[in-house]
């Protein structure tokens, strides 16, 4: 081969790669753009009447369903609810900084700990019951014991795919955002009872509430040292977002061998490996190295800070577009008939979560812990 011929293949093989990547993106370019025009409007919504952002965009997104029946947008929406979704939790990362977490103390991070695998456990068990799926017991209880609709799509993520995985997090979305404005209001009007002290509180309802947004909101109702208590104990079960979703990506695919076994049949996408997926590789990495960049003693601080606020707030965009892509992904109808079991099974392991953090606290109240 003569070099003038080498030469020629590689031109061909970079020409098929860039004309491969222009394919991709004529084929993605129209539901990537509906999806992204439905984030900012929710983003508007949200700013213009304090509204959740992510309720905002679910709902937005379901009003256009009637656009998921074009042939030529199906294929970008169906990208950005897969990967764009991935790469937003990817940076929820950097929100995490192991020392905040150790600062509230080990009682509280114990009995929050507690808490939290007590509702997932009960949760799983009360869906069950209920006879709805033991993947939705799993993203139910995992988006209530962690940090709501930030939990619920990052869980979705690792889920099998089918007909039903769009709906199930449509309904957790809507469910737990519902009930976390619920409690942002109701859980600080319930210490004119218990007489708690701030810092106290301050773990209740980091501890229980479901949305950090909400948390913030019902602390510093309080005052401010509840406010930070109740956000760094938020933050903390922030952190326990990746040993939760790789403990129910285990579980999961534990089940679907199992099962896959029994029936003689390939197990399904999300139960053949148990390696990572990549995503959750770059989760944990981001907020390893926020810990440690993070803190002012840190002689990278000030380089950090604005990597920090660039990621997170992309985080949030992505979220939002693709929250507003599953949206447009979903039929209303579907989320109409799976009736009132599955809001059944969210208040259930809500109300666990705040029994089990209250009875905690109530109990370092009289031993004076």
């Amino acid at each position: 081969m003569t070099a003038e011929t080498g030469s020629a293949d590689g031109q061909k093989k970079v020409g098929g790669q860039l004309g491969g990547l222009t394919s991709k993106i004529t084929r993605l370019y129209p539901g990537v753009a509906v999806s992204t025009v439905f984030g900012i409007a929710a983003f508007a919504i949200s700013v213009r009447y304090g509204a959740p952002g992510m309720l905002m965009a679910l709902l937005v997104g379901l009003a256009g369903h009637f656009l998921y029946d074009f042939e030529r947008i199906r294929p970008g929406v169906d990208w950005t609810a897969r990967s764009i979704l991935r790469v937003g939790v990817a940076l929820l990362g950097l929100r995490i900084a192991f020392a905040d977490v150790i600062s509230v103390g080990v009682p509280p991070i114990l009995l929050v700990l507690f808490a939290m695998l007590t509702t997932i456990v009960l949760g799983i068990a009360i869906s069950r019951s209920l006879g709805l799926s033991r993947e939705f017991g799993a993203l139910s209880s995992g988006s209530v014991a962690v940090c709501g609709v930030s939990a619920a799509i990052a869980i979705s993520t690792v889920l099998p795919k089918n007909e039903e995985s769009e709906r199930d997090l449509a309904v957790v979305v809507a469910g737990v955002t519902t009930l976390s404005t619920m409690a942002m209001i109701i859980y600080p009007l319930g210490n004119l009872f218990l007489h708690l002290p701030d810092h106290q509180m301050g773990i209740v309802l980091g501890g229980t509430i479901h949305d950090v947004a909400q948390v913030v909101g019902a602390g510093y109702s309080i005052s401010h040292d509840a406010g930070d208590i109740a956000t760094i104990v938020k933050l903390m079960r922030v952190s326990a977002l990746l040993l939760v979703v790789v403990g129910i990506y285990t579980w999961i695919g534990h089940h679907a061998k199992k099962e896959a076994s029994a029936n003689n049949t390939a197990a399904p996408a999300a139960g053949r490996t148990q390696y990572l997926p990549p995503f959750l590789i770059a989760f944990f990495v981001l907020a390893a190295a926020n810990s440690f960049l993070a803190p002012d003693a840190s002689p990278l601080h000030e380089m950090w800070k604005p990597v920090v606020k660039a990621g997170v707030t992309a985080s949030q965009w992505f979220l939002l577009i693709s929250i507003a892509a599953i949206g447009i992904k979903t039929n209303l109808r579907k989320i109409a008939e799976v009736g009132w079991k599955p809001v059944i099974a969210l208040v259930a392991q809500t109300l666990i979560m705040l029994a089990v953090v209250l009875t905690g606290v109530l109990v370092f109240h009289n031993f004076g812990i």
